[in-house]
């Protein structure tokens, strides 16, 4: 086999890359090689019910990390989707941009203002079709549909919705109206990709028409010509079954922040030190390759309700309409920052214990920390579902503790080894901890939910925790029980392992275009930022412009 052009990963962006080059130019030859199945119509992969049963399934990767000290020496799962669609296939369906700071930054680091905010908004714009009148910021003709809480169905209508978004006013959060439009700080409804309760995964929006696509096969490595003199170029991809495909135009990586560090050193292109480890022919050392790794750690926290039999949470005879289940039971998504002065504090910790170059030196007064109150136990083990609780999820933004991915041998077979060490830095701590507290004082401690919310219910053999707990006792919490929010990233950072043209350092004809680019954490659910760079991504190969 031949094509013009190869996408190894049938996820996100490799669908929506694949789609958008089609469309460009039908003449292109495109294949794109995905490792699980395509599930578009397997009932759980539908609609909001069969989600939680898609986590951990066939269609999930489910990486292991090594155990980490961090977090009590506890080994997290890494979820990925293995599938046709990727991430889009099993995810939640959350739908937000970063603050245009993050971009800002983005395009600081790399010298290129294509990956600022204002650079990407085209490419924002022409992924989506908004329920907004703002057409400035947003996009009203693209291939996926946003939708508010709100505005997706009117029996949608979650009892607690307003006495939340009161509560945090009443702790000073304000309300912002759209915390997609390069502002995200405040009180902001949430969006979602979940079209009158159904799906939209990459390659249901973007269609595949006239690509060829082989699924249930494993990338092994990118094959480079030895005949092309001092240039180290792309021919081909060699396939875990041993076929070669033949890359006229060029191999673009799409894998994910896990695996395509993973075929990057399979090819020989990754840290020496690594690939002799285990007999690899080295083509190039780049020892950033496989770094970086960072995330959206989280905590999770149960709330109990007082006088539940009232039908506030989902599980009580009382919120039966299927309009409910439509999507993610919640209303806001609460972006804060952290006090400038405890910021600054953390900041200089991590200043003298890892230099001047640590991403753990951000500016005061962005974004940091989201919470979404859940109107169900969602993902809490063992905890009823019947109407008595809701849970907490307070994830960092802009997490800035950094991990690695490596392989552990040189079969494509064998899952990477994933150090990721969450929660590392001072500012992730001071951030997370400081998120818990401002959740806790928004449900527990004002005018607006003492009607309606008693108190935490912590894991077994914890003890409760309330706003005045110490930071040692937050801490110890998060410690025990936090973990990931399934948004890894970094892993072949721009500037690092790949230029701004999204081209590999040091060989021709490979790039990388998934969430292994981020040279930073950029705030918000990756979705919207993923689907940018799919959009520019094919631009900047076809060498057009917005």
């Amino acid at each position: 086999m031949e094509a013009d052009y190869i996408i190894a990963g049938g996820g996100l962006t490799g669908c929506a890359v694949a789609s958008r080059l089609k469309q460009r130019n039908p003449s292109f030859d495109i294949i794109v090689i995905e490792a699980g199945d395509d599930a578009s119509n397997q009932p759980d992969t539908q609609t909001f019910p069969g989600l939680f049963s898609l986590l951990g399934s066939p269609l999930d990767w489910t990486y292991k990390t090594e155990p980490q000290p961090n977090t009590c020496d506890r080994t997290h799962e890494v979820h990925a989707g293995k599938a046709v669609g990727g991430g889009s296939t099993i995810n939640f369906g959350g739908w937000s941009r970063g603050d245009a700071a993050d971009y800002d930054d983005w395009a600081s680091i790399v010298g290129d203002d294509r990956w600022s905010y204002n650079g990407l908004l085209p490419y924002f714009r022409r992924s989506e079709t908004f329920d907004s009148q703002d057409s400035h910021n947003h996009g009203f003709d693209g291939p996926v549909k946003i939708t508010s809480v709100s505005a997706s169905d009117p029996g949608r209508n979650y009892p607690l919705r307003e006495s939340i978004r009161e509560a945090w006013n009443e702790i000073g959060v304000p309300f912002n109206s759209d915390g997609c439009s390069g502002s995200s700080y405040g009180v902001c409804e949430f969006l979602e990709t979940w079209n009158q309760g159904q799906r939209q995964a990459s390659q249901q929006a973007y269609s595949l028409d006239g690509v060829k696509l082989i699924t249930n096969m494993i990338v092994h490595r990118v094959e480079f010509d030895a005949s092309s003199g001092e240039s180290k170029k792309a021919s081909a991809v060699i396939l875990a079954d041993g076929r070669r495909i033949k890359a006229r135009k060029e191999v673009i990586l799409a894998a994910g922040s896990i695996r395509t560090p993973q075929i990057l050193m399979l090819s020989g292109v990754g840290p020496a030190s690594e690939l002799s480890k285990y007999d690899i022919p080295q083509i190039l050392d780049l020892p950033e390759v496989g770094r970086n790794l960072n995330d959206h750690f989280a905590v999770y926290q149960l709330y109990k309700l007082r006088n539940h039999e009232r039908g506030l949470a989902l599980g009580s005879p009382a919120l039966s309409d299927p309009a409910f289940v439509k999507g993610l039971p919640t209303d806001w998504a609460t972006n804060q920052d952290v006090p400038t002065e405890k910021l600054e504090a953390a900041m200089q910790k991590d200043h003298t214990r890892f230099g001047t170059s640590h991403p753990s030196l951000l500016k005061p007064g962005r974004p940091l920390v989201e919470t979404l109150i859940i109107y169900a136990p969602a993902g809490v083990p063992d905890a009823p579902t019947d109407g008595s609780l809701v849970v907490s999820s307070v994830m960092l933004l802009g997490s800035t503790s950094r991990g690695s991915v490596t392989i552990r041998s040189a079969s494509p077979s064998d899952p990477p080894k994933i150090l990721s060490n969450y929660f590392d830095t001072e500012v992730d701590r001071v951030t997370l901890i400081h998120g818990a507290r401002r959740t806790m004082q928004a449900l527990l401690d004002t005018n607006a939910l003492a009607d309606y919310v008693e108190t935490e219910v912590p894991p077994p053999g914890m003890p409760v925790l309330t706003s005045q707990s110490s930071d040692e006792e937050f801490e110890a919490r998060i410690r025990a029980t936090g973990m990931a929010h399934h948004h890894s990233a970094g892993t072949a950072a721009m500037g690092k392992v790949v230029d701004s043209d999204l081209r590999v350092f040091g060989v021709d004809n490979v790039r990388v275009v998934d969430a292994s680019i981020l040279p930073l954490s950029i705030g918000g659910h990756p979705q919207a930022t993923l689907y940018a760079i799919a959009e520019q991504a094919v631009d900047i190969i076809l060498g057009t412009s917005p």
